[in-house]
């Protein structure tokens, strides 16, 4: 597909906005409404009871979720955001007064909160600090202890842009015997992933960002090793092998990541999830990798020569699909930039900037050129 004919999928497109937020929200394509209007006719006017069709397309967008983090399907679960899926780890892993978990600050609170909230059972929370918006591993490294049972980081820092080495990342943590969890919604569908390569413990993503979701829908990466681990705290009538024998009570959990699955799915969003990875697989995962990159790069590099304050790195392997400048007037230029159907983000005094596959250097340039602009008057 040429960048037109993905634009073409974008409606919004048609009332001229320019929309450089998919680390906010991603816009819903074609391909999701089509599969949202479906499913809506079947429940509203078809045969109303269309779960066994359902069930087919959750099974398809399991698997194709999974192709896009190189990842087993049966190591997935569907969940309903970043936060639940964190959950499942941080209230299933046996903890013990005086063990240890290592977050990182300034992170986004999808990535605290689930682990802040084990205090009260004596874990204690270190901290590593970012420098500059970036988090540096030998940080990290100094960091642990052998009480550190868990690492929790962002994959890409939602302020800064930065995109940690998770494989560097890995080797510290095998090296403490600690899991490694990430959060990284602010990842997927804006790099190629690939689990296999880069094996994680953990992994939960929200897909209404880069992956152009609905809200309300989430995945889990639950690998053996963590599963083998985690105590089940949450278990529903989904969890177990024999779902359909209704009066057979025997706690069976199923043998995959399934069983952190407790009941009746989010089936309208997983329905536009599923018209949302069909658009990745049309386009090509590598190739909407390629795009994201090269706005990326035009971005941070336009921004650099009208002389913005750039915060998100320089090396193209420590960036996604984010670019951050410093600017005291961060909410006026965001508000700005939104009466001329400019839509960015302001995030505590930052500008931010996230292009997807379907954007143009031209509407990058039009956006800092008005935001350039409007500070100079």
């Amino acid at each position: 597909m040429t960048v037109e004919d993905i634009r073409a999928q974008f409606p919004y497109l048609a009332n001229g906005m320019t929309y450089l937020n998919h680390a906010a929200t991603g816009p819903w394509s074609r391909r999701v409404e089509e599969a949202v209007q479906r499913h809506a006719e079947g429940r509203t006017r078809g045969a109303v009871e269309i779960f066994s069709d359902t069930v087919g397309i959750i099974k398809e967008a399991r698997g194709m979720a999974a192709a896009m983090i190189g990842a087993e399907e049966s190591r997935l679960a569907f969940v309903l955001n970043t936060s639940e899926g964190l959950n499942i780890l941080a209230r299933g892993l046996p903890w013990k007064s005086g063990d240890r978990v290592l977050l990182v600050d300034r992170e986004f609170p999808s990535n605290v909160y689930p682990f802040l909230n084990l205090e009260r059972l004596g874990v204690a929370i270190d901290w590593v600090p970012q420098v500059d918006g970036r988090v540096d591993l030998n940080d990290v490294e100094r960091a642990m202890t052998p009480r550190t049972r868990l690492v929790a980081v962002s994959w890409v820092q939602f302020l800064s842009g930065f995109r940690i080495d998770l494989r560097a990342l890995r080797e510290i943590c095998d090296r403490h015997d600690a899991l490694l969890s990430v959060d990284a919604i602010q990842g997927i569908g804006a790099v190629r992933m690939n689990l296999r390569e880069t094996p994680v413990d953990f992994l939960s993503a929200g897909v209404q960002k880069w992956q152009l979701g609905p809200q309300g829908v989430g995945i889990v990466f639950v690998s053996e090793r963590a599963q083998e681990r985690i105590a089940q705290a949450h278990c529903g009538w989904i969890s177990v092998q024999n779902a359909w024998d209704f009066f057979d009570y025997r706690l069976d959990l199923q043998p995959d990541a399934r069983r952190y699955e407790n009941g009746t799915f989010n089936s309208i969003g997983i329905t536009g999830y599923h018209g949302a990875l069909r658009l990745f697989e049309e386009i090509g995962h590598d190739r909407v990798a390629a795009l994201v990159r090269e706005n990326n790069t035009h971005t941070l590099s336009r921004a650099r020569e009208l002389g913005f304050d750039v915060i998100t790195p320089e090396e193209e392997d420590a960036r996604a699909g984010i670019v951050t400048f410093r600017h005291p007037r961060a909410e006026e230029v965001q508000q700005h930039l939104h009466a001329q159907r400019m839509i960015v983000s302001a995030r505590v005094g930052h500008v931010r900037i996230s292009p997807h596959c379907y954007n143009t250097p031209e509407e990058i340039d039009a956006v800092l050129t008005e935001a350039t602009a409007f500070l100079q008057r």
